[in-house]
This record gives C-alpha cells, structure tokens and sequence, in this order.
C-alpha cells in the first residue's frame, strides 16, 4: 500500500490516491463483503418502504444514501482481484 500523487492535467494541482497491490485489495475486497451484505439488507428494508408510499423524507434520504454506499462496494469488489 502506498500513497501516490497524481497531477491534475491544466490545473497546476495534485491529486492523492492510495494505490493497493494484487493482495490488498484481495483481502480488502473479502473484508467488505460483510458489511455490503448489511447495507443490501437495509436497502432492501427501505426499498419496502419506499415502495409502500409511507417514506419520510429521512427513511427516502437514507435510501438514497444507502443505494450509493452499496454500489460504491459492488463497484470496488467488481474490480478487485479473486485471490
């Protein structure tokens, strides 16, 4: 695991990234999967919500919120390496 600093092209600024070799997102990718299998379970909750018609607005929200966080991991453990 390393930092690297990546320069934005045309606008004299850097960009910081943590770059992750084969292993680590390997394990990082095995260490998400139970807290993805939580946040389907509680997108699935408020999914019935929602679909029901009795959402606040905190509980549509927190859908929203949870939706992004699910696939932001989906994404991540997509592309990381079987190991």
């Amino acid at each position: 695991m390393k930092w690297i600093k990546e320069p934005i092209p045309l606008t004299g600024y850097y960009e910081q990234m943590l770059a992750l070799d084969k292993r680590e997102a390997a394990l990082l990718a095995r260490i998400l999967q139970k807290p993805l299998k939580e946040l389907r379970k509680r997108l699935e909750r408020l999914d019935d919500i929602h679909e029901s018609g009795e959402a606040t607005e905190r509980q549509e929200n927190r859908r929203c919120e949870t939706e992004e966080k699910v696939s932001l991991l989906e994404h991540f453990i997509a592309i990381s390496p079987n190991k």
